[in-house]
């Protein structure tokens, strides 16, 4: 089975990724740079050809639990989709402390709070095999739980969409 971890930049998916390790294969799709095919300086990214990272990730053997880790992995071909959520308050703390740029931090903030991600994940899976958990407050250890009980098929919990769309409005 292979599993998506995937959500906005500062979601946690690295932390709680490492934690999995020990039990889990991990793909982490940052480590592909051959899929980098140009940087954008006023983005401050990468952008990656989406379809040399499908063929990659379709060339995986199937024989156990993979989990595809990155802002990319619910665009590829997978069994279910996990979306790591953050408050857009504690995600813009979190890419401050990257030293994200103040564009970069708000592009990734609004996404977070338009629910971006996901909406991405459920225009191509079904609803059935998309999760969300909320970070926000949470250790990785905690999130890497809730992952486990997701992929044990405990997790009809995880299934209630997250919304910051709220937030939004206290920007304008």
């Amino acid at each position: 089975m292979k599993i998506a971890l995937t959500g906005t930049p500062g979601t946690g998916k690295t932390s709680v990724a490492n934690v999995l390790a020990s039990k889990y294969k991990i793909i982490a799709l940052g480590e592909f740079k051959e899929a980098r095919v140009q940087y954008d300086e006023e983005r401050d990214t990468y952008i990656v050809d989406l379809d040399y990272l499908r063929k990659k990730v379709a060339e995986l053997e199937n024989d156990g639990t993979v989990i595809i880790e990155g802002h990319y992995s619910h665009d590829m071909p997978e069994d279910m989709i996990i979306v790591l959520r953050c408050h857009p308050d504690e995600l813009r703390r979190r890419l401050a402390a990257r030293n994200y740029s103040e564009y970069k931090i708000m592009e990734n903030v609004e996404a977070e709070a338009m629910g971006l991600i996901t909406e991405e994940a459920l225009a191509h899976y079904s609803e059935h095999n998309v999760y969300e958990i909320d970070t926000t407050n949470k250790e990785p250890e905690e999130v890497a739980n809730a992952v486990e009980n997701i992929i044990r098929g405990n997790g009809e919990e995880y299934k209630n969409r997250i919304s910051y769309m709220e937030e939004i409005l206290k920007w304008y």
